[in-house]
């Protein structure tokens, strides 16, 4: 029997600003807490650099 010791982040896409090509682009988005932030690994769809940087600018979610 498998036990999970930790209960997986709940991955939403968003709105995230580029600080390289300064575009927005949709890319995953991780909430913890209420903490949010980009999920690691991902790359700008415009430029093709790291979005670990980016800011989140907008989450589609309910209050």
């Amino acid at each position: 029997m498998k036990v999970l010791t930790k209960c997986p982040e709940p991955v939403k896409r968003g709105a995230v600003y580029c600080p390289i090509c300064t575009h927005t682009v949709e890319a995953e988005v991780v909430t913890v807490k209420k903490a949010t932030f980009v999920r690691p690994g991902q790359k700008c769809a415009r430029c093709h650099a790291s979005l670990d940087a980016g800011y989140v600018l907008h989450l589609a979610q309910a209050a």
